[in-house]
């Protein structure tokens, strides 16, 4: 059976603020403990209108505190926009606070689309550009590496003090980034998401082949993180996914909105405008699992197979947090975590 984790982006609907998105946040990780779930991962993004988490670090407190076993992390903490010692000191903070459940998942990008909004968020010009270096000064500070002898983070102590930096992982969707953390000695999590699922694999098989241990204790880890909608049955399921399908739609056409209800989204969905239409040529869905559970089962298992992952992290933005939830319940009957659907 292989592991199950679950990556909240914090959907906001028309009908649920961005302050009850967190409250649902925390619902849907208890649930997650419930049910056997490994981790639960929070994502940084900024001035996207239907997601509502901008500071994972915070939220990450919150849920570990209202959790007692599920491993609780970032998924993830966007590298440009901080600097590595501020989050080497608060991740260090969250790891003394909660010892072995906090995970420090990495990205390089700035967590959102606009050229506004990234040139704010931006620490320094050139923050895109120096990610492996500020990724080596963070895990440095953070006392996983040795720096250069002129590497100005060379004598800096991220406090507190003797609490050892949490596990890292580096997010990423291509080959690069895989031989990247292999390189590296991190884990690995490879967001397949609108691209060919063929390249998650061979993304992922590159990352064991070539993974070299830096410190003592590394092991190779990977995790394919892609969306998964779960409905009662197959037809149930692609209605679930209809709502966050065509808010991508909406977002790429210029025209971003919270997520509507099933029944919008199917509806706005047969009548597309033209400019949804050219997005929706750009859009690759190959990378879904959708369906009922014996399809999201076989699914599943083949990607498991082909890419050899130890671990499988679902993203499944839904419009109601009731029927999310329930998405949820039935993707842990799938990979067996579970016997049968679990009533609250």
């Amino acid at each position: 059976m292989v592991a199950l984790s679950l990556a909240d982006q914090g959907p906001v609907s028309a009908q649920t603020s961005p302050a009850r998105t967190i409250g649902h946040s925390v619902e849907l990780a208890q649930l997650a403990e419930e049910l056997g779930y490994t981790r639960f991962w929070v994502a940084e993004h900024h001035g996207v209108r239907n997601m509502a988490f901008a500071a994972p670090e915070i939220l990450i407190g919150h849920i570990a505190d209202r959790t007692s076993r599920l491993r609780v992390g970032s998924g993830g903490i966007m590298l440009p926009n901080h600097t590595p010692l501020h989050v080497a000191e608060q991740f260090r903070t969250l790891e003394a606070l909660h010892p072995g459940r906090i995970d420090l998942g990495l990205g390089r990008s700035t967590g959102t689309g606009d050229d506004p909004t990234r040139d704010a968020l931006l620490r320094t010009p050139d923050a895109l550009e120096k990610f492996g270096e500020h990724l080596r000064q963070l895990l440095g500070v953070g006392g996983r590496v040795p720096l250069d002898p002129d590497d100005p983070y060379r004598e800096l102590i991220a406090s507190p003090a003797g609490v050892p930096l949490p596990a890292v992982f580096l997010l990423g969707s291509s080959v690069s980034s895989a031989e990247l953390a292999a390189r590296a000695g991190l884990s690995y999590a490879f967001l397949c998401v609108n691209q060919d699922p063929d390249v998650a694999v061979q993304a992922l098989r590159r990352y064991r082949v070539l993974f070299t241990p830096v410190a003592e204790g590394d092991r190779p880890l990977a995790i394919l993180a892609t969306r998964i909608w779960v409905g009662e049955d197959d037809e149930h399921g692609e209605a679930l996914a209809a709502p966050e399908r065509l808010a991508v739609l909406d977002y790429l056409s210029g025209d971003p909105r919270p997520l509507e209800s099933v029944e919008q989204a199917l509806a706005r969905t047969s009548r597309l405008t033209d400019a949804q239409l050219v997005a929706r040529d750009k859009v690759d869905l190959r990378g879904d699992v959708v369906g009922g559970i014996d399809r999201v089962a076989g699914r599943l298992a083949e990607l498991v197979e082909a890419s050899g992952v130890d671990e499988v992290m679902a993203i499944s933005n839904i419009h109601n947090p009731e029927d999310r939830r329930e998405s949820v319940r039935r993707l842990a009957v799938a990979v067996g975590l579970c016997p049968a659907p679990v009533s609250r």
